[in-house]
């Protein structure tokens, strides 16, 4: 598959998976000869710019907090035709500079998506990043508008650490949609304290006694999930027939 093709199918796989909670009308459904004709321009639009593909740059609104961001970001793409470029460590200070530089909110979120492996140092560089990211939002708050927004929601208001949830994602990985794989059983993400607490009645259990999914399972990143969601995984057996299991992401 094509660089091309596997960014058409990257947007597709993400508006299936971002759909219930962001406004994904502004994904259009470009063709394949559409695509590379905004890959290759070089007049970019807007403050995302990381390079080649940086016009594929997309900002959501989330449905229910208007004030809240999701920023994708297709980072350092080659020319067509050319090899890869190195992603280094350097790509965290970059992605803390947009929110340093206030180009992006402080609660905003990020997909960010590479042509290269994720190798260990990438991976924790961005956690590093994302935890960072924690800490800021703990000493200081969510913006006046986004408390304002969430605290309407009452019973279905997020807690704080959905705000700028950032994950990286191969871009092989979304080009394939993992979760119409056969052996990947349907996953959802369960974020309300009071959906939670009816699991954790049902189950006889608590937060500290689920099985663990990390936030970096490549599920998880597709339903994006913060430290605190349970993760609902439906599964399916000839003996048992459908049964429901659950796993607490940190």
């Amino acid at each position: 598959m094509d660089l091309i093709n596997k960014i058409l199918n990257s947007r597709i796989t993400l508006k299936k998976y971002l759909e219930n909670e962001w406004d994904i009308s502004i994904i259009s459904d470009y063709s394949t000869s559409e695509i590379e004709k905004i890959y290759n321009s070089k007049k970019y639009k807007g403050n995302l710019n990381f390079g080649v593909a940086s016009n594929l740059n997309i900002t959501l609104d989330h449905k229910k907090l208007k004030s809240h961001k999701l920023h994708i970001i297709y980072y350092n793409f080659p020319e067509l035709n050319s090899s890869s470029i190195k992603i280094t460590k350097q790509c965290g200070d970059k992605i803390l500079s947009l929110y340093n530089s206030e180009i992006i909110n402080p609660e905003d979120s990020i997909i960010l998506i590479i042509n290269e492996n994720i190798t260990e140092n990438i991976a924790k560089t961005i956690e590093d990043v994302y935890y960072k990211g924690q800490e800021h939002i703990l000493i200081n708050n969510l913006s006046d508008e986004i408390t304002e927004e969430n605290e309407k929601l009452h019973k279905k208001k997020y807690n704080m650490k959905h705000f700028r949830n950032i994950h990286i994602f191969q871009l092989d990985n979304l080009s394939v949609d993992i979760g119409l794989h056969n052996i990947v059983p349907k996953h959802e993400a369960v974020r309300f304290e009071d959906e939670k607490n009816k699991i954790y009645e049902s189950t006889n259990t608590n937060e500290n006694q689920l099985p663990i999914i990390l936030r970096t399972d490549p599920m998880a990143k597709l339903l994006r999930l913060a430290p605190g969601d349970i993760c609902k995984i439906t599964r399916r057996s000839e003996r048992c027939g459908e049964y429901l299991y659950y796993r607490i992401c940190q």
